[in-house]
């Protein structure tokens, strides 16, 4: 295992659009140590209708380009080539997702960041959640996946055009997609079904397909440990079997809980409920372990924290790389 840097994501909602926030922050992190830095595209107002905002492009670069950093780019986690939103009518604007896509690859280009995450696309619950659609049946499902890939295949040249590796990321499960399968009569077991992305051969299936040497996956260790408790698969073996084609990593911590229908973090953390992003160490996820099943991983490790817990993360910097030492020690591996 080489980790080429430990990274800490520039929050989307602390950033806000502001880039005397952007300064704060990376201020801040470089006096915590950090390596490198995770922007939210969608944090910075850089993407506008599709395009790229070349002039606030150019007054992000202005401030990121002072900085020591190795960046990354998550762009805006809606962002989906497999159910694409709905325009006039009703009809799929899978162009204005492509758009999207491509506008944060320019990003990327623009702030010399090497790697840009994706959230798998594979969830069709969103349209009968809010009443504007039935579940999808098998073909519907199986031609969202398929238009997946076939936009992935389309999108990865200016990719390598641009040099970025494209990350597809694990997703998490939430308290809402179940009672969208329980009104609509479906088995909380069918929640992979609906909900593939949470899965890593579904992820493996895509990346396979689309055959291409700069799209690997993004291992979220936390989406993935909440997964499992849900999904009833063994979190370790899903780590194992994603290793051979993960090019980045998102660690955090969390209980394994999916919760309830509470969903402010100050009513979720007494209860470990959830997508936490704690610092590592603080919930459940046996981290080292993760790390020894990632044995030949090469790239950032990047810990995605939220911003309450802000005042730790020096201390979860320091608590990563000794697990990093660990892990890459014999007795570790």
């Amino acid at each position: 295992m080489h980790i080429k840097g430990i990274c800490i994501n520039a929050d989307v909602d602390r950033l806000g659009g502001s880039l005397v926030r952007l300064e704060e922050d990376l201020d801040y992190f470089q006096e915590c140590g950090f390596d490198g830095v995770e922007l939210a595209a969608d944090g910075l107002d850089v993407v506008l209708g599709g395009r790229l905002n070349r002039s606030q492009v150019d007054r992000v670069r202005a401030i990121t380009g002072r900085y020591p950093f190795a960046y990354t780019v998550h762009p805006p986690g809606r962002l989906n080539l497999a159910f694409p939103q709905r325009g006039a009518g009703g009809v799929s604007d899978l162009v204005l997702e492509k758009d999207v896509f491509a506008a944060c690859l320019e990003f990327c280009a623009a702030v010399g960041a090497g790697v840009m995450v994706y959230h798998s696309g594979l969830i069709g619950l969103y349209e009968y959640a809010f009443g504007l659609g039935a579940l999808p049946g098998p073909e519907e499902l199986e031609a969202a996946r398929s238009q997946e890939v076939a936009a992935l295949r389309e999108l990865m040249p200016l990719a390598v055009e641009l040099g970025v590796v494209v990350g597809m990321e694990n997703r998490d499960p939430h308290p809402w997609e179940l009672a969208v399968l329980r009104r609509a009569g479906q088995p909380d077991d069918a929640l992979v079904t609906y909900h593939a992305g949470l899965t890593v051969p579904a992820l493996l299936r895509q990346v396979t397909e689309v055959g291409h040497p700069q799209l690997g996956l993004t291992l979220d260790l936390g989406h993935l440990y909440l997964a499992a408790g849900q999904c009833g698969f063994d979190y370790l073996d899903g780590v194992r079997q994603a290793a051979p084609y993960v090019r980045h990593l998102h660690a955090h911590d969390n209980f394994g809980r999916l919760g309830w229908v509470h969903t402010g973090l100050h009513s979720r953390l007494p209860y470990g409920d959830g997508d936490t992003h704690l610092p590592p160490g603080w919930g459940r996820i046996p981290h080292l372990e993760s790390l020894a099943a990632l044995d030949g991983y090469e790239g950032l490790y990047v810990l995605e924290i939220l911003p309450r817990f802000r005042a730790h993360l020096a201390q979860a910097l320091e608590s990563t790389r000794q697990l990093i030492e660990q892990a890459q020690s014999p007795q570790g591996a």
